[in-house]
């Protein structure tokens, strides 16, 4: 189901004339085909966007598939070498290598530089990308422009993308308001979600309602209805589970009575969902193409997509097939990409930091201790006393769990017999020197599945040591 909800954030349809080539499915390898149904890129692909700036992104199959670019002949511009990636947006794309951290490209595959210290980017929207990064309780966001500056620093706990020169922003009590570009806050946190502006309004929701507001924070519209959706000059709204069409004042022009709905957008044609069933509404709310389909994407120019007996074709505004339905899968990033969205608008970053995992190890010095330490000696250095150990246990823990990253914890130890007892079985400190000390790591998150990277870390810094093929847990 096309569902109203999945485009909240977007606001009017893109041209028709930017969609030539549909992202299409047969038996799980994706191709293209034109808007006669012609196939004009073979199935290849394990995933197909749609292009954008002439460009698509595309995953190449097998286990180990890795993503890249094409032209719409199917070629290679940038080769598929990353573990993810972006699709482009403003001339510019995230990619990730293995263990990378998330750079930004060109159109040419040429590297514009990398954000080491982000944990998720997103796709630049007026000039500025949003990332995040972990600190020492949540992770917080901010933003980046293209030559890799940060320009507002990570803080907000959540965060929209810039529409009209603001962007949407959640602060830690889960409230949401508005920033520009100097993230400058110019709309209190005060809502409970937030949409991006369009126009100098923008919808936001309290209390479970949703109304519109002005650039100042003003309601235009008092919140009312279950949801609203921007559609150019008027707002697709929800209503008591129902579906309808509302001014720039709130006044129904289409009254609320269909189970789901999409935009207009630039077409004179909405599809509406009535009796389980999918059709066409012109601006007066008149159905203009019964409800007769399963599914129904929004009017590209003259020519939609539908789908029905569990295959896509494509109709006129007749609503007379033009394409014979036939394919078994439709790109569900192409009705992403008709709503200025993308479904590979994001990635997460691979990049570990594993000098900072190693740092913890000191060989020269291990936590401050040497082998001509005796056992009141580390009792002294690390703080510890009789009580901390026992007679039976010659690894003696110092520490454990202590916190490197979000990613890495570390403990330490000393192999040798700290404590015993005497003739009188009394509990006292040997004069015994270390036999060895041990550090061991727990990893979690995505460091969890690079320990073999981290292996190869420490055997590269500790040539002399000799590891045990699965050490490293």
């Amino acid at each position: 189901m096309i569902a109203p909800l999945l485009l909240a954030s977007c606001s009017f349809l893109k041209s028709s004339k930017e969609i030539d080539l549909i992202p299409y499915a047969q038996k799980d390898k994706y191709g293209y085909f034109d808007l006669e149904g012609k196939i004009i890129i073979n199935p290849q692909f394990a995933y197909a966007s749609a292009f954008r700036e002439d460009i698509a992104l595309v995953k190449t199959t097998g286990d180990k598939g890795m993503w890249g670019y094409i032209d719409k002949e199917g070629k290679f511009t940038i080769n598929a070498t990353y573990k993810d990636a972006t699709v482009f947006q403003e001339g510019v794309a995230w990619v990730v290598s293995e263990n990378g951290a998330p750079t930004a490209i060109d159109r040419k595959g040429e590297i514009k530089f990398t954000l080491k210290e982000a944990e998720k980017v997103r796709l630049f929207s007026e000039d500025l990308a949003a990332y995040s990064k972990e600190d020492s309780t949540a992770t917080i966001w901010g933003f980046v422009d293209k030559s890799g500056k940060q320009v507002i620093n990570p803080q907000f706990d959540a965060v929209g993308d810039f529409h009209d020169g603001k962007c949407a922003v959640r602060n830690k009590d889960g409230k949401w308001g508005y920033i520009d570009k100097a993230g400058k806050i110019i709309v209190n946190p005060q809502f409970d979600s937030a949409a991006g502006f369009k126009d100098g309004k923008a919808v936001v929701s309290l209390d479970e309602k949703a109304g519109v507001i002005d650039k100042d924070g003003k309601y235009i519209i008092n919140p009312q209805f279950g949801n609203a959706y921007a559609d150019g000059d008027k707002y697709l709204i929800n209503q008591d589970d129902k579906y309808g069409w509302c001014d720039k004042e709130g006044k129904f022009i289409i009254n609320p009575q269909f189970d789901d709905a999409v935009f207009f957008g630039d077409s004179k044609l909405a599809s509406i969902k009535s009796s389980d069933k999918w059709g066409f509404i012109d601006k007066e709310g008149k159905i203009v193409i019964n409800p007769q389909f399963d599914n129904a994407f929004p009017f590209m120019g003259d020519i939609a997509i539908v789908k029905l007996g569990g295959k896509y074709g494509i109709i006129d505004k007749e609503g007379k097939y033009k394409v014979n339905p036939q394919f078994e899968t439709i790109g569900d990033d192409l009705v992403a990409y008709l709503f200025d969205y993308s479904i590979k608008g994001n990635i997460t970053s691979e990049y570990l930091d594993t000098d900072k995992i190693l740092k913890v190890i000191n060989i020269d010095k291990p936590e401050n201790l040497s082998f001509e330490d005796d056992s009141q000696t580390i009792l002294s250095k690390t703080g510890k006393s009789l009580s901390d150990f026992s007679t039976y246990d010659d690894t003696n823990a110092i520490f454990e769990n202590k916190t490197i990253n979000n990613e890495a914890k570390y403990g330490f130890g000393i192999m040798g017999k700290l404590v015993d007892y005497d003739d009188n079985y009394n509990k006292i400190v040997t004069k015994s020197k270390p036999q060895g000390f041990i550090y061991s790591i727990a990893l979690s998150g995505k460091a969890y599945e690079k320990a073999e990277t981290i292996q190869k870390a420490f055997e590269k810094k500790l040539k002399w040591i000799q590891f045990n093929e699965k050490r490293v847990m």
